[in-house]
């Protein structure tokens, strides 16, 4: 039975999918937040966009006000939907999130709420651009690293920290599958035999772990 190690914590739902595939599971949250605590503006903020769902919690707990919010994978989009906010634009990758505020909105300010370790994908190609953009930095994304004896036939990787928190530490290289392709590249580094799911979700990273094993 192949065995795989998931660099993030996965729901019940996510398990049952790969044990009934008879697929063996090691879990671990490779990446550990940690909240930065910056002064908001009090005004509503016209344009906001969002990376991750960590950011929109944290931003949320500040209790601020939003008009617009442009955003990257489905996840973050329903989670945002849940505090009753409105999505203009949703991407699966924050670089064709970039290109169609370029084409779109190409006058207009916006802040990005983000980590401090976020990629320069979006705010490169802004800046290019010209788009006007603050960052508001809410947490440090950290390697949270653990040793495995285990010998595993795959990792499930979610993130470029997540690649870099296994892989560093472990001279056994197995194949990673890979959320999306900032991450596969990060992989490609540690291990020739990298897949990336179809989208950048958890629950597709999970199918292709299924896929690719049977």
């Amino acid at each position: 039975m192949p065995t795989v190690l998931s660099t993030k914590i996965l729901n019940s739902r996510q398990k049952r999918h790969l044990f009934a595939a008879n697929i063996g599971l090691v879990e671990y949250n490779a990446v550990e937040i940690k909240p930065l605590y910056p002064d908001l503006p009090t005004h509503t903020f016209k344009n906001v966009i969002f990376t991750s769902q960590n950011a929109v919690r944290l931003a949320m707990a500040k209790d601020i006000k939003i008009d617009k919010v442009f955003c990257v994978g489905d996840k973050t989009a329903k989670y945002i939907e849940s505090f009753g906010l409105n999505i203009q634009l949703k991407a699966y990758y924050a670089r064709d999130l970039a290109l169609q505020i370029i084409k779109k909105y190409p006058y207009e300010h916006f802040d990005f709420f983000c980590s401090a370790q976020r990629r320069d994908d979006l705010p490169f190609a802004l800046s290019k651009h010209q788009v006007s953009l603050k960052e508001y930095h809410l947490y440090d994304s950290v390697c949270s690293f653990k040793t495995f004896t285990n010998r595993f036939d795959a990792v499930l990787c979610f993130s470029p920290l997540g690649v870099k928190s296994y892989y560093t530490i472990h001279d056994k290289k197995p194949m990673a599958i890979c959320i999306g392709k900032t991450t596969a590249k990060a992989a490609e580094l540690y291990t020739k035999a990298v897949y990336v799911a179809s989208k950048t979700s958890i629950d597709s990273v999970v199918i292709k772990a299924i896929k690719t094993f049977n």
